[in-house]
C-alpha cells in the first residue's frame, strides 16, 4: 500500500512527483531552483471495480519532462509549483487509452509538513484509490481543488473538493 500511495501522489496531482514526503526538505527561498522530476514506476490495481480488473497505469517515458519550482512562503508554507508534459497510459480491460496529464498544478504544505491543499490547471489525472469516497479514474480538465482527508487504508490520500470544466469518467471508457 505503501507505493500505492506514493503513485496516487504524483499521478493525481500532474504525474510529475514521485516523492512528495520529502518536499517541505526541497524548499528554498529561490522560486528559480528548478528541480526535474523522476518518472513514476508503472502501477496495477483494480481501480475500476472487479467488472474491469486489473488497470495499469505509466507514464509514457518518451515524453516525459516534468518540473517542480519549491519555495517557502513567509509564512513557513512550502509550495510546490509543477510544470512540463505527461502522457499517462492506461490499460485495463484490453483497451489502451492515452491522455495528456499536464497541469501546471500547485501544492501547499504547512510548516509542520501537513498537506493543505494542491491546485490543478490544465489536465488532472485523479486517481481514487479502492474503498474510498472517489474510487475510480477521472480526468479534470480547467481548474481543480484538491483537499486531503484520513483513510483507514492509505493514511492521507487527496481527494477533488471542486472543479470547473470538464470531468471524464475513466472507468467508463474502459467499460
Amino acid at each position: 500500500m505503501l507505493g500505492f500511495r506514493r503513485v496516487l501522489a504524483a499521478l493525481a496531482v500532474s504525474s510529475a512527483i514521485a516523492g512528495l514526503g520529502a518536499a517541505p526538505a526541497l524548499a528554498s527561498n529561490n522560486p528559480h531552483d528548478r528541480q526535474l522530476q523522476q518518472l513514476p514506476p508503472p502501477f496495477t490495481q483494480a481501480m475500476c471495480g472487479p467488472a474491469i480488473g486489473d488497470v495499469t497505469l505509466s507514464i509514457d517515458p518518451n515524453t516525459f519532462r516534468a518540473a517542480t519550482k519549491t519555495f517557502t512562503l513567509q509564512d513557513g508554507t512550502t509550495k510546490i509549483e509543477l510544470n512540463g508534459y505527461a502522457r499517462q497510459i492506461v490499460q485495463g480491460n484490453g483497451k489502451t487509452l492515452e491522455l495528456n496529464v499536464s497541469g501546471p498544478g500547485t501544492i501547499f504544505i504547512a510548516p509542520d509538513g501537513a498537506f493543505i491543499t494542491a491546485i490543478g490547471g490544465g489536465h488532472l489525472f485523479y486517481i481514487g484509490p479502492v474503498g474510498t469516497p472517489q474510487q475510480g479514474l477521472t480526468m479534470y480538465e480547467g481548474h481543480s481543488v484538491l483537499a486531503t482527508i484520513d483513510t483507514a487504508a492509505y493514511g492521507t490520500i487527496f481527494v477533488v473538493s471542486s472543479f470547473t470544466g470538464h470531468k471524464t469518467d475513466i472507468c467508463a471508457l474502459l467499460a
